[in-house]
């Protein structure tokens, strides 16, 4: 199979699956139609946004890694993050994120480089991480580039999941997915690069803490070197294989801690 030298994690917080179809996302629509989709992914209980983006880094469940809340513990005994694997292989790694939280997913030392950016006005910090991932692709083309797109989840805590507003922020999570997923084109690296759009978990009503089906179904999306083209996964899915998918694309072992699996459906021959 083709494996990839650059990966571009993109995470929109709370999107639900189902909420592809009503938002303008065209961007997300092409990588979908062109790479391996899975519309029945399954986060991780608790449902909220550290403990899933430890577990999607860290390739284990909450009662390995032990973050069970939005405060960090480092886990007991370590586990190293999809982030320490690339940086200790040699390769480059990047993070752009605007919840500060997120600052803890990897050990000290691991990023070569990280943009934080505090969430207010909320669609200009969208598109401004997102031209920011951009630019820093144009420039260093890291193997690893962690792109966080937070806008979704701030406003349906506001408003609700599925509302008119939620809508428009996927809408513009859409659209920064496409100012990064334009430059890596630019850059001359498309067929090279691999990309992958989830969540870190969905929602109702107004909230995810529930564990509801609402709440822990995902989009799992893989396109680009290395993915399937055009085919739809029906096999299980867990946040937890998305650290071993990306290792495995960039030819790398995954660490003995991690207990998930590559999504092997998703995967070319």
């Amino acid at each position: 199979m083709l494996h990839a030298t650059h990966v571009v994690l993109l995470v929109v917080d709370g999107l639900r699956p189902d909420a592809l179809s009503p938002a303008r996302t065209p961007e997300i629509d092409r990588l979908a139609a062109g790479g391996a989709f899975c519309a029945h992914a399954q986060a991780v209980i608790p449902s909220i946004t550290l403990p899933c983006h430890a577990s999607m880094l860290c390739g284990v469940p909450p009662q390995r890694h032990g973050v069970l809340s939005n405060v960090w513990l480092p886990p007991r005994p370590p586990v190293p993050s999809l982030i320490d694997l690339v940086h200790h292989a040699g390769l480059g790694t990047a993070s752009f994120f605007s919840w500060e939280e997120l600052r803890d997913l990897s050990y000290p030392g691991s990023l070569d480089f990280s943009y934080y950016r505090r969430r207010e006005p909320e669609e200009e910090c969208e598109l401004e991480i997102g031209a920011q991932a951009g630019r820093y692709f144009t420039a260093r083309r890291p193997a690893l580039s962690l792109v966080y797109l937070g806008m979704a989840d701030d406003v349906a805590h506001d408003h609700g999941w599925m509302s008119a507003r939620y809508l428009r922020a996927v809408a513009a999570a859409d659209q920064a997915i496409g100012l990064v997923r334009r430059a890596v084109q630019e850059a001359g690296c498309l067929e090279q690069t691999a990309f992958l759009v989830l969540a870190d978990h969905g929602g109702h009503g107004f909230d995810h803490a529930e564990g509801t089906a609402e709440d822990v179904t995902i989009p799992w999306i893989g396109s680009g070197a290395g993915f399937r083209r055009g085919h739809r996964i029906e096999t299980p899915v867990s946040i937890v294989d998305t650290a071993p998918t990306l290792a495995h694309l960039l030819s790398l072992s995954p660490p003995v801690e991690w207990s998930g699996r590559p999504v092997w459906q998703a995967l070319e021959p």
